[in-house]
């Protein structure tokens, strides 16, 4: 694949759309008050991060209903960095 960097692209686009791990679980290392509300996530909590909401948002992804593989080019990825998961993220990311 890392000799055919449009079929990369694809491969991404794709799973970005269609991810193949439904969330995120974390466990909340400090107390966090979402802002605007009154309600704290205590440390120790567990919290779930829905891939396909962040894969979805269009803070992070313009258009992100479409199928646009441009997205993952050199130029455009750097901005997908901080909202793409597909398979995890961590030390013990599936890949």
């Amino acid at each position: 694949v890392t000799k055919l960097p449009y079929l990369d692209m694809v491969i991404c686009e794709t799973l970005r759309k269609y991810p193949p791990l439904p969330l995120l679980d974390r466990v909340a290392d400090t107390n966090y008050r979402i802002p605007g509300s009154n309600i704290v996530i205590n440390k120790g909590t567990p919290v779930f991060v829905s891939l396909l909401g962040l894969h979805y948002d269009p803070q992070y992804h313009k258009d992100p209903e479409k199928f646009n593989p441009e997205r993952f080019s050199d130029e455009n990825k750097e901005a997908t960095k901080k909202a793409y998961y597909p398979f995890g993220d961590g030390p013990h990311a599936c890949i």
